[in-house]
């Protein structure tokens, strides 16, 4: 059984954001890390591995950055 999990990066939830000139986010100097929500569901993904075997994969989209 294969197990697929959809996880995506978020800021830090203790960076504090802040805005450039033009309105976007100045991501500069700050974290991405795993989504909370994400972190749960290849938690529960690991577990039913253990349980029932099969493999586990997990999915994202995004920069070179997001590659585990």
């Amino acid at each position: 059984m294969k197990i697929v999990v959809c996880a995506k990066q978020t800021f830090d939830t203790e960076a504090v954001i802040s805005l450039n000139a033009d309105g976007q986010v100045n991501s500069e100097g700050i974290t991405l890390i795993l989504d909370p929500y994400s972190e749960f569901a290849v938690e529960k993904a690991l577990q039913m591995q253990e349980k029932d075997g099969g493999e586990v994969v997990i999915l994202t989209i995004g920069n070179a950055g997001a590659q585990a």
